[in-house]
């Protein structure tokens, strides 16, 4: 299938727009409705984790790829902290509990969040 990539301004009202991808490349995923729904709470706590701490006037990019049963997105953006969020906080255990898997990278104050959501529930959850 093919990659989708969506950017936008770092503004609190183009969240839905990941959202709304998330759901639709889930569907095309052929992931479970639990599942969809998951990849896009997934995709809203992302966004929100970068929209802490992203400079005004950024944009954030979106990446997702679909395959049969698995969703990968990649959210990334400016990132104006010296390191990565806390796996600490309730937004992450929010993406962890959502997630097949989290990971957080910074690279020359760009930050990658990228998560997968598979198909089944993850055995931790």
């Amino acid at each position: 299938m093919s990659p989708v990539t969506l950017a936008f301004p770092a503004d609190s009202v183009n969240v839905s727009l990941a959202r709304t991808v998330a759901a639709a490349m889930a569907a095309r995923a052929d992931l479970t409705l639990d599942r969809l729904e998951d990849a896009r709470l997934a995709a809203d706590e992302a966004v929100a984790q970068l929209l802490a701490s992203t400079p005004p006037g950024s944009s954030l990019t979106c990446a997702f790829e679909a395959e049969p049963g698995s969703l990968r997105m990649s959210v990334s953006g400016p990132w104006s902290d010296s390191a990565p969020p806390s796996t600490r906080t309730f937004g992450w255990t929010v993406l962890d509990a959502l997630c097949t898997s989290v990971q957080a990278r910074l690279d020359d104050g760009t930050l990658t969040l990228t998560l997968t959501v598979e198909g089944t529930v993850p055995a931790s959850a």
